[in-house]
């Protein structure tokens, strides 16, 4: 029996050392699918680059998680046959968070880049 499916991607974390808030072309951000609500109130941050991280702005990493509990209504589509993609979307309509939003939730926390948020996610 189903249970859950888990997807994981893990992010570079910015250096905590030389961590500065830097400002990031509105469009990327709408890019990355971020609501007008999360563009107007964010505060991106990146790594300057230090002796600590050796001049890379990153040091360590951070897991970024999709999980899609398997509810009643998605067994029923899953024994239906639905796709792949109706199955996403029914699990987002019912509150999954996909890596993509995990990942920007990650960036708005200062934890991780614009940068790793594009290249660990993939659009939804």
């Amino acid at each position: 029996s189903l249970n859950a499916v888990v997807a994981q991607r893990l992010c570079r974390k910015i250096c905590s050392d030389c961590k500065v808030e830097v400002t990031v072309n509105p469009q990327t951000l709408v890019d990355l699918q971020m609501s007008p609500a999360q563009i107007e109130g964010a505060k991106i941050q990146r790594g300057e680059g230090c002796h600590t991280c050796s001049e890379t702005g990153y040091k360590g990493r951070v897991a970024v998680y999709e999980v899609m509990t398997m509810h009643d209504e998605l067994k029923e589509m899953l024994l239906n046959g639905a796709s792949t993609a109706e199955l996403k979307s029914e699990a987002v309509r019912m509150g999954m968070r996909t890596l993509r939003q995990s990942a920007v939730r990650k960036m708005l926390e200062g934890m991780t880049t614009a940068d790793e948020v594009a290249r660990v996610s993939a659009a939804d």
